[in-house]
C-alpha cells in the first residue's frame, strides 16, 4: 500500500510502499478514504510531541474516515463494508496518512450519514477536542464563552457545539474569518489583533484558548472570577494554574481522547445540521507535505483534507 512517512525526524514526508497492516483481535482494518492534517501531525514528525510512544519511520495521522476492509478476532460490532470514522490510537500512532490503516474497534463509529468520506475525516480529533474543552470549561445553556482561534479547525466546531448548547459566543478572528464565524451561529466576533477591542469582551463566563502563548495568557483576565478556562496548549504559559487561582478562575489543561459515543452524538449533530465542518483544502496523499503546509502557514478557513485513492 502507499503511505507517507518520515524516515527521519523532521525529514520531508515520503511517498513510499509499506505493507498492508493486518487486524489484531478487537481491531478492524480500514481502508482509508480520507484523513486530515492537525498541528500534532507536524509537531510529533519532528519527534516533538509525545517523544515516548514515536519510533522511526513514522507515519503521521490519527483522524480517519474509510470502508471496513476486515476485521479482527472477536470483534462483532461492525462488518466489512461499513462506513467508519474515529480518532484512532491517540495519542499513540496511527498512521492514517496511508492506504489502509487497523484501529481498536472502540474508537471508531459510523459516520454521519449526511456528509462526504472527506468531511467526515475532518471532525474526529476536532470536533471530539472542541466537545472535551467545552466540557472542561462548564460550558452550557445562559453561558458567555469567549473563543480565540475560532476560524481553525478546533475552534469553528467550538463555536458551532457551544452554540447548540445554548451559550452566548463571542469569536476571536481577523475580520475576514467574521462573516462565516456569524454564519455558524457566532453572536459577536472581534479582531483578536485590536488590544483594545478584547480588553472590552470582559467579563465571560469561560473561555475555550485554542492559542496559548502571551495571547492566551490576556485571556485569563477576561474571565469573572467563578469562571473557567480550557487550554488545548496550557503548556506555553508558563504556571497557569496560579495565574487562574490568583483570579479565582478555574484552568484546566485539554489532551483529547477517543470517544465513541462523543463521536455518535457529534454525527446527530452533524445530521441534524446544527454542526458543519468546513474543509478549507483538500490534497492527494502524494501531496500530503503540501497539505501539512496549509496548516502550518495557516492558508485558509477550517480543516485541510488529505484523500486517497484506495
Amino acid at each position: 500500500m502507499t503511505a507517507a512517512r518520515h524516515e527521519d525526524w523532521g525529514s520531508p514526508l515520503r511517498i513510499t510502499t509499506v505493507p498492508r497492516p493486518e487486524p489484531a483481535a478487537g481491531e478492524v482494518r480500514i481502508a482509508v478514504k480520507a484523513t486530515s492534517v492537525n498541528p500534532i501531525d507536524i509537531h510529533t514528525g519532528r519527534n516533538a510531541g509525545y517523544e515516548q510512544s514515536m519510533q522511526l519511520p513514522y507515519i503521521p495521522g490519527w483522524d480517519v474516515a474509510g470502508v471496513v476492509d476486515a476485521v479482527g478476532y472477536g470483534v462483532t460490532r461492525y462488518a466489512v463494508g461499513e462506513p467508519l470514522f474515529g480518532l484512532a490510537w491517540f495519542p499513540y500512532p496511527a498512521g492514517t496518512y496511508a492506504e489502509f490503516m487497523t484501529v481498536p474497534a472502540h474508537h471508531v463509529a459510523r459516520m454521519p450519514s449526511s456528509v462526504s468520506f472527506t468531511e467526515a475525516a475532518c471532525l474526529p480529533m476536532a470536533a471530539l477536542t472542541a466537545v472535551q474543552m467545552l466540557d472542561a470549561a462548564h460550558v452550557g445553556r445562559g453561558r458567555r464563552v469567549l473563543v480565540s482561534g475560532s476560524s481553525g479547525g478546533v475552534g469553528h466546531l467550538v463555536v458551532q457545539l457551544a452554540v447548540a448548547r445554548g451559550a452566548t459566543v463571542v469569536a476571536l478572528a481577523r475580520p475576514h474569518d467574521h462573516a462565516l464565524l456569524y454564519e455558524l451561529g457566532a453572536d459577536a466576533c472581534v479582531d483578536y489583533a485590536d488590544v483594545d477591542a478584547v480588553a472590552a469582551i470582559r467579563p465571560v463566563d469561560a473561555a475555550v484558548d485554542l492559542v496559548g502563548g502571551r495571547f492566551g495568557r490576556t485571556l485569563f483576565d477576561l474571565v469573572e472570577p467563578g469562571g473557567s478556562i480550557a487550554l488545548a496548549t496550557a503548556w506555553s504559559i508558563p504556571k497557569y494554574r496560579a495565574l487562574a487561582a490568583e483570579r479565582g478562575i478555574q484552568a484546566a489543561s485539554c489532551l483529547v481522547e477517543p470517544d465513541p459515543q462523543a463521536l455518535l452524538a457529534i454525527a446527530e449533530h452533524v445530521d441534524a445540521g446544527r454542526l458543519r465542518v468546513v474543509v478549507g483544502a483538500e490534497f492527494a496523499l502524494d501531496l500530503a507535505a503540501e497539505a501539512q503546509a496549509w496548516v502550518t502557514d495557516r492558508r485558509g478557513f477550517g480543516k485541510a483534507a488529505i484523500v486517497t485513492a484506495s
